[in-house]
């Protein structure tokens, strides 16, 4: 890895592999399908395909945000800090062998890494279950990610106390229930959120919807490429195919 950088792979959904100033971190894993819950695209990595984690961040309890028993594999749960957002979260991690999983609640700060600092930040609740976002802070940047958050008004609450960052990863299929309220932003929110959050570029994330049994209670509104082509010029949107490692501009 690069060190004074910023890199990203998605691996699929809002799982991605964060490089931070040469620390990885993991989001939202999710890395094995069920027959009622698919991906919609290809799998961008496997477990075996990570390299040392810093930490792994977890947004909310949705399977296809916390696949925890496919993080089985992953050979340093002993030694690995898993951050989630619930203590029943922790508590069955810790059951797992990831000794040092911690729930940690808005506002919450941690340092992760030499150099390498992340504050916890309000994204909503489904049901009521709280939702985490994640601030990183770096030599080589700033960067926000929010897997499962639908209002932008979060973001601007945010901003009032904190500097821009320089990348966002928002969700962009602005799913819904069919008879009830976005669970996440759509493309127009994402592009909003990334204005208030100062970023200069924006990766989409939770942007493809697999075709399953559970996809029939849900619908999409929106894509990557929606979002790319609402984005004024002062916003880079880049359309990452899972797999793809793509480093942040100088």
């Amino acid at each position: 890895m690069i060190k004074s950088s910023i890199a990203v792979t998605r691996v699929v959904n809002s799982c991605v592999l964060l490089e931070l100033d040469g620390r990885a971190v993991l989001t939202d894993p999710w890395f094995a399908e069920r027959w009622w819950l698919r991906r919609g695209e290809p799998l961008g990595l496997g477990i075996g395909d990570l390299p040392p984690l810093a930490a792994i961040v977890v947004t909310n309890l949705a399977t296809n945000h916390w696949d925890l028993p496919a993080l089985r594999a992953l050979p340093a749960r002993d030694t690995t800090p898993l951050y989630v957002p619930t203590a029943g979260m922790a508590r069955r991690a810790r059951a797992l062998g990831f000794l040092r999983a911690e729930r940690l609640s808005w506002g919450q700060t941690r340092d992760i890494a030499p150099g390498v600092s992340m504050r916890v930040v309000p994204a909503g609740r489904t049901l009521m279950w709280p939702n985490n976002a994640y601030a990183f802070d770096t030599a080589g940047g700033r960067v926000f990610f929010g897997g499962e958050i639908a209002d932008v008004a979060l973001l601007e609450r945010y901003r009032a106390g904190q500097p821009p960052v320089d990348l966002a990863l928002l969700p962009v299929n602005g799913l819904r229930l069919l008879f009830g309220p976005r669970l996440v932003m759509g493309p127009a929110q994402a592009i909003a959120g990334s204005s208030v959050l100062g970023a200069r570029v924006l990766v989409p994330v939770h942007d493809a919807h697999g075709h399953d049994p559970l996809s029939r209670l849900f619908r999409p509104n929106g894509t990557a490429s929606d979002a790319a082509r609402l984005a004024g010029p002062d916003l880079l949107v880049t359309d990452l195919p899972t797999g793809e490692r793509w480093e942040l501009p100088c």
